[in-house]
């Protein structure tokens, strides 16, 4: 509290000091931000240009300063690609300059994530489709991802969503009881984000169980 109450007197003893000389402070509006991987941020500020943010920086500043009492609103006009970028919890971007020693907005960005999944089906010894009828068809993703397939399912969809840029791999980890069938995987193999779709779900891994 004594910290704050020094801090806000240099401050104002900055500003008459200024002001006695025909001029006032001025702030840069700028902040920290965390996890920016990719292109595409466009942030914004009331009264200024937007401003482009590199991939990978973990700041920002507008190229032009505001003056004591001068409000701000920093926002997120994009985000960058495959990321969702936003101002961090308890940070709402807007202030007016000089109620703080400086202006540092936090902004946060998450990468993009998509569910996995696809049709099942069955192939008769005729050849023909059928529906699924088995019980105990278990799939995984990756080494402890886990799907049960209902009875009768006619699709699925892994509940956890898998992150841009992160692999995936379905295959069957159990099949179906009674030996009814024999169940694989078709294109569980993958980076999501790489396929037709892009920045999508992946909705083609899909399982077929021949009768044998």
């Amino acid at each position: 509290m004594k910290l704050s109450v020094l801090r806000h007197s240099l401050l104002l003893a900055l500003v008459v000091g200024l002001s006695a000389c025909g001029g006032k402070a001025t702030f840069p509006v700028e902040g920290k931000i965390e996890n920016l991987k990719y292109s595409g941020l466009v942030l914004s500020n009331v009264g200024m240009q937007n401003l482009a943010v590199d991939a990978n920086a973990t700041s920002f500043r507008f190229p032009n300063t505001i003056e004591y009492g001068v409000p701000y609103d920093v926002k997120v006009v994009t985000s960058a690609l495959h990321q969702s970028c936003n101002l961090a919890p308890l940070d709402s971007g807007k202030d007016t300059a000089g109620r703080q020693a400086s202006i540092n907005v936090f902004i946060r960005c998450i990468d993009n994530a998509f569910s996995i999944g696809g049709a099942v089906k069955v192939i008769g010894a005729d050849g023909k489709v059928l529906p699924y009828t088995g019980d105990g068809l278990v799939l995984i993703n990756g080494s402890n991802d886990r799907y049960s397939m209902p009875k009768d399912a006619t699709a699925y969809k892994f509940a956890r969503a898998i992150p841009y840029g992160t692999s995936y791999g379905v295959s069957v980890l159990t099949q179906p009881d009674g030996g009814k069938y024999v169940c694989t995987v078709e294109r569980g193999v993958g980076i999501m984000g790489t396929g037709e779709k892009g920045d999508a779900d992946v909705t083609n891994i899909d399982v077929t169980c021949r009768e044998k």
